[in-house]
């Protein structure tokens, strides 16, 4: 009888350590400071969040027509908005380095432009949903998790 007391106190502490470690390896991410981590650790973040999907092939939207909305009739089809500047699948995501050319152009009058990012005193524009820290977030129509990103993005720390 103490041998089948003592194999079922066993049992039933494993299972609750089982049932602890499950849990805490499932705890949401940390968050990102939008000031001082690197663009790889912010779509790792968003990533985890499932803000973007695990298998998403990003576009260059620096380089890929069709994002800016170009004012000059044709001539500058896409634009260096940010230093780095990608589409995950409906999630726009741009990242400045402090004080690159991109940065110093586009970035520091966003914020006095409605978060607009205009590039070349207006020759071509992209309006950012919002920008935290050296990061701005858009959105294509019918982007599904677009409340969820703001929300969230707006939270992250930046200081």
């Amino acid at each position: 009888m103490r041998t089948l007391k003592k194999v079922l106190c066993l049992s039933l502490a494993l299972l609750l350590l089982a049932v602890l470690f499950t849990a805490c390896g499932k705890k949401a991410p940390d968050p990102v400071n939008t000031n001082t981590c690197s663009y790889e650790e912010m779509v790792a973040y968003l990533t985890a969040k499932g803000y973007i999907a695990k298998d998403a092939a990003p576009v260059d939207i620096n380089t890929t027509e069709g994002y800016v909305t170009d004012n000059t009739g044709g001539e500058i089809p896409y634009a260096a908005m940010a230093d780095k500047a990608e589409d995950f699948g409906g999630l726009w995501l741009f990242h400045w380095e402090k004080d690159s050319e991109a940065y110093n152009s586009v970035f520091v009058n966003a914020p006095a432009n409605g978060n607009m990012l205009v590039y070349m005193g207006g020759a071509c524009v992209l309006q950012a949903e919002a920008i935290n820290g050296l990061y701005a977030v858009a959105f294509a129509e019918g982007y599904a998790q677009k409340d969820a990103v703001l929300a969230d993005f707006n939270a992250l720390p930046n200081k």
